[in-house]
This record gives C-alpha cells, structure tokens and sequence, in this order.
C-alpha cells in the first residue's frame, strides 16, 4: 500500500512539473496557459489565448465614448482623477527609447518641440501635425513620414526590405500575422495601452517538437489580431481626424508597401478599443465605417466645427454616375455588416446612431473629402 502511495504521488508530482512547464511555454509565446485533457496537453478551447489581468472598472457612465463619456475598461489602475495610470508602461526602457524617437520626428514635422514632457508632450505635437494645413492626403501623407522614419532613427532601416523580400513571400500569412502581433503587443502599449490577441488561428504543432518535448499541445491557437482594450492615443487625442489622418491610414499604407503586410485597422468609437487586423485588406476609405463619424464631444481641435462639413456620401453622389454610386452603396452595406460587431461601434444601434448625427451635422471636418476647404473656412469663421 505504501508503494503504491508512493508511485501515485510521483505521478502526480511529474504530471504538476508538465503542467507548470506547459503554461510557461505558452506564455512566452503569447499561446496562453496550457492544459491537461484526458491525460494530453490541450488549449482550452474557451481560454483567451493570451492571460488577461483582472480588468477594473471605473466609475463613468456605461454611454458611449465619443460623445465624451470616459470608457470603462482597463486593466490597469485608475489615478485619482479617474484617468488610467500608465506610469508602470511609460518607465520601461524600451518605452521611453520608442517614445522619444517619436516625439523627436513630430518635432522635425511642426519645427519645434513642445514644452510638456512625457505622453502629452506627444499628443500636442500629434495635434499640432493634425491642425497643419492641406487635404486629408497630404496630412496623412505627412503622419507616415513620421512612422516611417522610426526604425531608421533606431539603426535598424534595413528590416524593413529584408522582411519584404526575403523573409514575408516564404512563410505561411498566420506566422507574418503572429510575428506583426508580437511586435506591437511587446513594443507599443505605450502608444496605444495594453493589449491582447484576437481573431486566433489553431495550428497543429508538428510531431518531430512534440517527440523532443512532450509536454507541447497538438494545436496552439495563435493569435492573427491584436486589439488595444482601451487605445490612450485615441483617448488623449479625442479626435475622429487624429485617428484617421494620423494614425490609421498612414499606418496601413506604410505596413502595407514597406512591409508587404495587408493591415485594416478597426477604431471603436464607442469603449475607444481598436482592433489591428494583420492580414487583412482595408476597404477604400470612402466606404470605411472609420471615417462616419462626427467631431467627438471633447475633440480639442482648434479647428473644431462640423456644421459645414460635407459628407463623404454627398460627395460621391455629385461625382458619380447613378450606378456606381449603387454599387458603392452596396459595398458600404457590405462593410458595415462586416464591420460593425467588431468594428466602430458597439452595435448597429450605435451606429446608426452617429451615422443619424453625421446627416444632420456633417461629418468631422478633417476626414472629410473637402480638408482644405473646411479647415479655410473655420479659420476665417
């Protein structure tokens, strides 16, 4: 009896030191925590692929973000003032190295620095950017020449071009996808917040890994997405234009030809998460549930106004004939459908909701087709 006490409490020890080893395997490949099935290592099926800290709850109303009510989530702790405390993200070496990078090319692009330190020095030089003027194109143009000078400021130009052409044509799209999510999960919360994986993939781990160690899963399920649970720069920015103009299209369309990676990035307007979809093409941009939007309640512009804001819709009516005009109709309908669940709203309701104030008041002046125009105009105004 005691010999088969004694072989049953190894077994167990042995099965826990599996067990403890697996999850620190999934971990460190951002997989999750991993577990005993049956007596087999699975992915539980219904377990987030990456661990997720207990997320607070801050005292604001549950209404919706754009309208000026304070988002909710955050895994994080709230300061005093209500406001989510990021001091733990902005003390980290690699941080502070990315963020004045940063903050030294939106310097060259306004001509000087600002006065404030830290994050919201950065977030006056994004406004600042966002304020200058010109068409949507030419601003958006000139946010990517800021994303596009970060790996050459630090010494490491060259990645991009060897990822195009050597490494991106011969690996499967979920490893490009994955290796995309690791970047910015590990090397931007202090950009956009915390984050964590979405739109997961499962993939079989080959049996030669498996022979050499046991303990690894049959299927891993690998993150392709990475969303930002509540993106400070869309909430420091308060701005439909900032995020449009200075973050959004200009970071598609770098990912997109320096990198070869297709990218739609999904703004929420309604809790400010966001979503980077690796993989996937983004929609021409007139028919983008991102830019139906109107100037945010609190949007600090100093060119604020929406009155006189065209929509993007009037817009293609007075251009195109009848029928095109139908089948982009068709195509927006599409999109929205799509879109919608896991894209700028909360729900249809929400959406059709801003969409009714747009109609009514027009859309934020600065992603509007006519930039220049509006932005002469509430100047003079």
């Amino acid at each position: 009896v005691k010999f088969q006490t004694f072989v049953v409490a190894m077994a167990r020890q042995r099965q826990t030191k599996r067990c403890r080893s697996a999850h620190a395997f999934g971990a460190a490949l951002g997989l999750g925590s991993l577990a005993f099935v049956g007596g087999n290592l699975r992915v539980p099926q219904g377990e987030a692929a990456l661990p997720r800290p207990a997320v607070s709850v801050a005292p604001e109303s549950e209404a919706l973000a754009w309208k000026g009510h304070a988002p909710r989530q955050s895994s994080l702790p709230f300061r005093p003032d209500g406001k989510v405390d990021y001091e733990s993200i902005d003390q980290s070496p690699v941080s502070q190295v990315l963020m004045g990078t940063v903050r030294n090319l939106l310097a060259d692009a306004t001509g000087h620095d600002s006065r404030t330190p830290g994050y919201d020095g950065v977030m006056e030089l994004v406004r600042e950017v966002n304020d200058m003027e010109g068409t949507a194109p030419e601003l958006q143009q000139r946010a990517r020449k800021v994303f596009e000078g970060i790996l050459p400021n630090l010494g490491i130009g060259w990645i991009p071009p060897l990822w195009k052409q050597y490494i991106q044509p011969y690996v499967p799209q979920w490893i490009s996808n994955y290796s995309f999510f690791l970047v910015f999960f590990l090397l931007f919360p202090w950009l956009m917040g915390p984050m964590e994986g979405d739109d997961h993939k499962e993939v079989e781990v080959p049996k030669s890994w498996r022979s050499v160690l046991p303990f690894l899963p049959e299927t891993v399920r690998v993150p392709q997405s990475v969303k930002a649970e509540r993106c400070r720069f869309l909430e420091n920015a308060n701005c439909a234009s900032v995020c449009v103009n200075t973050c959004k299209v200009p970071s598609q369309s770098w990912l997109k030809e320096d990198f070869g990676m297709p990218l739609h990035i999904q703004p929420n307007y309604d809790d400010f998460s966001c979503r980077w979809r690796f993989g996937v093409e983004a929609p021409p941009l007139e028919e983008d549930e991102a830019v139906m939007v109107p100037c945010f309640t609190n949007c600090p512009s100093e060119f604020k106004g929406t009155k006189d804001a065209l929509s993007m819709r009037q817009k293609l009516r007075a251009e195109k004939e009848a029928e095109e005009l139908e089948a982009s109709n068709e195509r927006l309908a599409r999109a929205l459908a799509e879109l919608t669940p896991d894209g700028s709203a909360l729900s249809q309701e929400a959406l059709e909701e801003r969409v009714e104030v747009v109609k009514a008041a027009g859309k934020c002046w600065s992603v509007d087709a006519e930039r220049a125009k509006k932005r002469a105009a509430l100047a003079q105004g």
